[in-house]
């Protein structure tokens, strides 16, 4: 039989529950954690970066050396002090690089071969009419900027191209011996296409001062077509090819000195003697010299003093026998 509560003991849980409501709990502390907030890099997938800073970074030391050695040749060129620094070095579309240009732009097109591709070597008017104002024998100003190059002036503007090639090879040669020629001359950007608008490609900018002028020249190379380099693009690896090469170039000097041929001056003695006496020398006259048959006779090679020998006869011809070698 279930018990039964007194009425004594009803008030008592009752008196206990209303105890318990009015007992208010402590909150507990919130510790509020903070978070830094996450850093975030936009990344346009339409334009990713395909080449690093790394490389970008070596790129530039590399064309730095460019403008150092073409600025003293072109310097010499002009008969004209030229400066010559890179100004920035960048990735971008092909075709935000055709927009950055000038309309009257001098476009060279050149060929990278063995690689499979072309790039671009620009001035713009202001750089390039000073040049063209500079080699027909004026002071290197630039006038009349609004009309394109004529074929004469993008003739003689050829020239300055040509042997900023050659520099860009010598510049290139420690990463690979790119040939860099002259295919092709505009002066319209949007007249030649080298790649697709939406290729990547790295543009060069450098700043040209000529006396009171100065411009811009660009140099645009299409990342599709450095693909194969890319790899051995770096500060790293550039100057350890350029001590390679530099061994290399020793030991072929080495090599070419051996096959060299040298004038070795055996000299039997000497005599002084009286100008009267010597023009009185006749036929079976003869010459007695201050050195004895049996004395070590010096030896000279191209007039220096390498040996010592004494005379000899080897067969039927005559010989000497090294004693010592002088250092």
């Amino acid at each position: 039989m279930p018990e039964i509560l007194s009425q004594e003991e009803i008030d008592a849980l009752l008196s206990n529950i209303e105890k318990e409501e009015l007992i208010e709990e402590e909150p507990e502390e919130v510790v509020e954690e903070i978070v830094e907030p996450k850093k975030v890099s936009l990344y346009d997938f339409k334009r990713p970066d395909k080449v690093s800073k790394e490389q970008i970074r070596a790129i530039k030391n590399l064309h730095d050396k460019f403008s150092r050695n073409f600025s003293s040749r072109l310097s010499a060129f002009l008969r004209s002090i030229v400066e010559i620094d890179v100004v920035s070095v960048d990735q971008m579309t092909y075709a935000e690089f055709v927009l950055s240009l000038s309309n009257n732009v001098s476009f060279n097109v050149i060929s990278l071969s063995p690689l499979d591709g072309n790039g671009v070597f620009s001035l713009e008017p202001d750089i390039g009419f000073a040049l063209v104002d500079r080699l027909l024998g004026g002071m290197g100003e630039a006038v009349n900027l609004s009309r394109p190059f004529t074929d004469i002036e993008q003739s003689i503007l050829l020239d300055v191209v040509k042997q900023a090639m050659e520099e860009m090879r010598a510049a290139w040669e420690p990463i690979m011996d790119i040939s860099f020629e002259v295919v092709g001359q505009e002066s319209s950007p949007n007249v030649v296409q080298i790649v697709a608008p939406s290729e990547i490609v790295v543009l060069v900018v450098f700043e040209v001062k000529l006396g009171e002028s100065s411009g811009i020249i660009n140099w645009c190379l299409p990342v599709i077509v450095l693909e194969p380099v890319l790899n051995k693009i770096g500060t790293h690896d550039i100057l350890a090819r350029s001590k390679k090469v530099t061994e290399d170039r020793t030991e072929d000097i080495a090599r070419t000195l051996k096959e060299v041929s040298v004038y070795l001056d055996f000299r039997l003695g000497s005599k002084i003697i009286k100008v009267k006496d010597f023009l009185n020398l006749n036929e079976n006259d003869i010459i007695v010299l201050n050195t004895k048959v049996n004395e070590e006779l010096p030896v000279y090679m191209n007039g220096v003093k390498k040996f010592m020998v004494k005379l000899g006869k080897k067969g039927m011809n005559k010989a000497v026998k090294i004693t010592q070698i002088v250092t």
